[in-house]
């Protein structure tokens, strides 16, 4: 007999419509894995040559870059990361790529700018 405590859950049985991108996004967080790794970016500090990639499901994301360690830590510069544009922070200089993980187009569903 096997007990409650080691059945496993699976997609199917939390949201049973689940397909694609978003059904690996939930087995993943269901096993304790985050696929994505998008929440809290950390890395070395970017440069032009190797710049920090930060991940997103849309072609731009607001991040905020915080400096580098101990001396060169700032208070956070907050800016738009767009996709194919690398981005070089004006007070430390540290440069950040978005990397598309998701469905991509605009954040806010227009797929256009006001």
């Amino acid at each position: 007999m096997v007990g409650a405590s080691s059945v496993r859950k699976r997609v199917e049985d939390v949201v049973p419509i689940a397909t694609g991108h978003e059904r690996e996004e939930i087995q993943a967080s269901l096993e304790g894995r985050d696929i994505l790794e998008i929440n809290h970016p950390e890395g070395p500090f970017g440069t032009k040559e190797a710049p920090a990639i930060v991940k997103s499901y849309f072609d731009r994301r607001i991040i905020g870059c915080p400096g580098g360690e101990g001396e060169d830590e700032h208070d956070v510069v907050w800016f738009w990361l767009e996709n194919g544009k690398p981005h070089e922070c004006p007070v430390c200089s540290q440069y950040f790529e978005l990397k598309v993980v998701g469905p991509g187009g605009d954040p806010y569903g227009h797929g256009d700018h006001h």
